[in-house]
């Protein structure tokens, strides 16, 4: 099959909300195919209509980045039409505001969407990007290093060398606190601690990601950003931004960052923060 030489951009989660709106800047100003993903078809080809109706034109695909399965059928499909992905947005994730303290299995679940999915996506997308692509990963301000407790972890998760296995303790650990109820809970990451947690492995993932991107030669360039809080249906529509103003962080890093930005944190205006702080 005659595979597509324009340029492909991917948004997870791009239904509603700030991915929502990312894809509707794509669409407007990036040269070439946008794809709108979502778990939920019906949502997805529904925001799609919205688009369409605008003027816009995003492709729609189905990806739910929590099943292998999944996330193994789209990059088959891109590689059979495209010659692989020059941006790629991490945006699927879930908060439940109304939960400060979760059981474990909604932390877990949590956890599972919101950073095990990008060891998926590493392992099935990251092989199809070009050379030169952007990774953005949508984190928050409490993916900032200081939102933990623990001071081991402080130490560790701030290391140069610092290695995913080290990643995926500090989550592990932070799952076996989940168990042991709300005191070990509010010990290891404090209220919403579920959600801190994956965000800071997040943020902790993109820049071992982007050392192992420059000791493989590669010109890829991935970075988390802060999109600020937004009013969307995950925070209860509260916050101080809507999603088109959350989502200038995010296709800044898309459309105008130069490539040399790399292995940073983000802030919703477009400067760059220390994450340890």
């Amino acid at each position: 099959m005659y595979k597509m030489e324009t340029k492909v951009a991917v948004v997870t989660g791009g239904n509603r909300g700030i991915g929502f709106e990312i894809v509707k800047g794509l669409c407007a100003k990036f040269d070439g195919a946008v794809y709108l993903t979502a778990r939920n078809e019906e949502k997805g080809r529904q925001a799609v209509k919205k688009l369409e109706e605008n003027g816009l034109k995003p492709s729609f695909h189905v990806l739910d980045v929590t099943i292998e399965e999944s996330v193994q059928k789209f990059a088959e499909y891109i590689s059979t039409h495209h010659t692989g992905i020059d941006v790629l947005v991490n945006n699927a994730g879930i908060l439940d505001f109304d939960k400060p303290f979760s059981c474990y299995d909604d932390a877990k679940k949590l956890i599972d969407t919101n950073f095990f999915s990008l060891l998926t996506i590493s392992k099935i997308l990251y092989p199809i990007l070009k050379n030169d692509a952007r990774i953005i990963n949508i984190s928050s301000d409490w993916g900032l290093l200081s939102n933990i407790r623990k001071q081991v972890w402080l130490d560790t998760l701030n290391k140069d060398d610092l290695t995913l296995d080290e990643i995926l303790q500090f989550v592990n650990e932070f799952l076996e606190a989940a168990k042991s109820g709300k005191n070990s809970f509010m010990t290891f990451a404090g209220p919403y601690g579920d959600y801190k947690v994956s965000k800071v492995a997040m943020s902790a993932l993109t820049f071992v990601q982007q050392r192992e991107f420059r000791e493989q030669g590669k010109d890829v360039a991935i970075n988390c950003v802060h999109p600020g809080f937004v009013k969307t249906d995950m925070t209860m529509e509260m916050g101080d931004f809507t999603p088109e103003r959350g989502a200038r962080g995010p296709l800044y890093l898309a459309l105008e960052a130069p490539q040399s930005l790399k292995g940073t944190f983000v802030w919703h205006d477009g400067h760059q923060v220390n994450w340890d702080d």
